[in-house]
């Protein structure tokens, strides 16, 4: 799962920055139970706070995204343009925390299809 994977490189770069997981999750201003969740990938994670994590660490969002997800470019050569495109005109019209809800559901279907 994606968590794990994120989780995973939490720890990494956590232990490259010299940090217990009490210094950073004080420095988050999260507990140290639930940062210890994150990295085991026993919690969930929303974008804000791999953002937030990543930054504290000083490393691109892109260091904890899964790898393996096919860049836009990749999905529109499947030809989705015109799902893709309606996609993104519903999106642009919700909330941010709709989106994110949205997000994590895609996510989640994914995930139940590996």
């Amino acid at each position: 799962m994606i968590y794990k994977t994120i989780g995973k490189k939490i720890q990494k770069a956590r232990e490259e920055a010299g940090l217990s997981q009490e210094e950073l999750a004080s420095r988050l201003g999260y507990s140290q139970a639930a940062l210890s969740n994150y990295e085991l990938g026993k919690r969930r994670l929303y974008l804000a706070n791999i953002e937030q994590i990543a930054r504290e660490l000083n490393k691109p969002l892109s260091y904890f995204l899964d790898e393996s997800h096919l860049p836009v470019q990749e999905i529109r050569k499947e030809g989705n343009d015109e799902i893709l495109e309606e996609i993104g005109r519903l999106l642009s019209e919700l909330p941010s925390e709709e989106k994110k809800n949205i997000l994590e559901y895609i996510k989640w279907r994914r995930d139940r299809l590996k």
